[in-house]
């Protein structure tokens, strides 16, 4: 099981660099309403933006946008790759999204959020402060 964990948190970290080095090219990018963008021939269908704020104190929104309609999860991890939080787990139609998560009975420290939908899955990482 713990190797299952360690395997699966070396995923998400390389995941996470590689979203960090797609972005690093562009301008800090928190809104929206952005006009569309493509990064290493990554797709305009889907986009997970960062939080904001980031870092957050007890509560943050995460922002999303799909362009196919799917089954739709966005999940918070522990840097352990436990999942603290399941902030959607359902059908959703073509659109932008927005979730608040509320990290008042959490501890401080850096924790991920996944989004997947049909093929596409994005993870990045974000801090809470106490």
């Amino acid at each position: 099981m713990i190797k299952i964990i360690k395997i699966f948190v070396i995923i998400l970290t390389v995941g996470f660099s590689l979203n960090v080095y797609a972005n690093s090219n562009n301008s800090a990018d928190n809104s929206v309403n952005s006009g569309p963008k493509n990064t290493f021939g990554v797709s305009d269908d889907y986009k997970l933006y960062q939080n904001f704020p980031n870092p957050f104190n007890p509560a943050t929104i995460i922002n999303f946008k799909i362009n196919q309609s799917g089954f739709v999860t966005l999940n918070v991890y522990n840097l352990v790759g436990q999942v603290v939080k399941t902030l959607v787990n359902d059908y959703r139609q073509t659109g932008t999204y927005s979730e608040q998560f509320d990290a008042s009975e959490l501890s401080a420290g850096v924790y991920l959020y996944k989004l997947q939908v049909n093929n596409f899955t994005s993870v990045k990482r974000m801090t809470l402060i106490k």
